[in-house]
């Protein structure tokens, strides 16, 4: 063995190293090393670690020990040294340019725009809004319950609802309907039902669980769709090129023009505008109304249609660099979280082909490399 090998004792270093004090003190050449190894440690913690420098020193302290034969044992050590080094030059340049996440929450506020033209933001804490005498309002942090109020005059003009990307919003009605808003939706309704029908307008998409009322017949009119019920619950989609009625339970009639059928519990009427068209077919309607729950549940969809979903639903744009990745299929079931990167991880995990990459309010798919 050659005399310039005793110079260090690499498993003693190393041991000190991981913070043992005790046992043999080191040499010269060994405390030298170690101040090294620890001036690395700090440079690396206190965000200081020079790129350029530090590879210079590497290969100074390289060349100055390269007539060196190291034994297995000791060329073991080395390599367990350079792999915490760099192990820590990985951590520090990935602190430096960490990736991003999508875990921005919406912006947005949910707004009640009142009849009489006064503008309120919902959202917060527990409000009571009175309404001329026609209604009591309480809203809270993600629903508005109408009261009856005292003036039971026929009410014409209405209020409006609007959610946000983002958000969603829960209502009833004055007559104890009950109305789920999905992210992007409208809903404009009388402050109180007095008169002999109860009429509202959507866009978006809406879920209703209508209360039964023989002696007054509740219309939902979404464009030229009016969907007519007397008591039943069933959803409302407006966001694409097609109007999509689901029913969930009870008997809905759904009229298009001249055109009109008749749903019942998993069916679906869909009117197309562009030829005017009304059909009707049969479905799973938890599909349609899963969101309704607090769940993201899509059965076979496209990543097209899913990430258009997402990106309405959590106030985000996505971008394919790749087109022929809107084509794909695949079925997605779990719990709405709070945050869009939960989502994203939950794809990563089934889908190893794709990658997304964030870039503030953007998310870029691409393949895996």
């Amino acid at each position: 063995m050659n005399e310039n090998d005793k110079e260090i004792d690499w498993e003693k270093l190393l041991n000190r190293m991981d913070g043992n004090s005790a046992g043999e003190a080191l040499n010269e050449e060994e405390l030298a090393m170690l101040a090294a190894a620890k001036e690395m440690q700090s440079r690396i913690g206190a965000a200081k670690f020079p790129e350029e420098e530090g590879w210079q020193n590497f290969v100074q302290a390289r060349n100055r020990r390269q007539a060196r034969r190291f034994t297995l044992v000791k060329l073991a050590a080395a390599a367990v040294l350079v792999l915490a080094i760099g192990a820590g030059l990985w951590t520090f340049l990935n602190r430096q340019h960490p990736p991003q996440l999508a875990n921005e929450t919406p912006a947005g506020k949910v707004r009640l725009k009142l009849s009489d033209g006064h503008e309120v933001t919902l959202g917060g804490s527990t409000q009571v809004i009175q309404n001329n005498g026609i209604a009591s309002i309480k809203a809270d942090q993600s629903s508005l319950v109408y009261g009856a109020g005292a003036n039971r005059t026929l009410v014409t003009a209405m209020d409006t609802l609007e959610v946000p990307r983002g958000l969603q919003f829960t209502l009833q009605l004055a007559d104890g309907t009950k109305v789920w808003l999905n992210a992007g939706s409208r809903l404009i309704y009388p402050a109180a039902f007095n008169g002999a029908s109860r009429e509202v307008y959507v866009q978006g998409e809406a879920y209703f669980d209508v209360a039964a009322d023989i002696e007054r017949p509740f219309t939902v009119y979404s464009g030229k769709v009016a969907m007519k019920v007397l008591g039943t619950a069933f959803n409302v989609n407006t966001y694409g090129p097609e109007i999509q009625t689901t029913l969930s339970s009870g008997k809905l009639l759904v009229t298009a023009g001249q055109e009109s059928t008749v749903l019942a519990p998993d069916e679906q009427a869909v009117y197309n505008d562009k030829n005017g068209s009304l059909n009707k077919r049969t479905v799973e309607a938890r599909v349609f109304t899963a969101w309704k729950e607090g769940d993201l549940f899509f059965e076979d969809a496209t990543l097209l249609d899913i990430t258009s979903y997402l990106a309405r639903n959590y106030d985000y744009v996505f971008v394919f660099e790749d087109p022929t990745l809107e084509k794909i299929s695949f079925t997605l079931d779990m719990r709405r979280p709070a945050v869009l990167q939960d989502v994203l991880n939950q794809i990563s995990h089934s889908m190893n082909n794709l990658r997304f990459r964030v870039e503030g309010k953007t998310v870029h798919i691409m393949k895996r490399q």
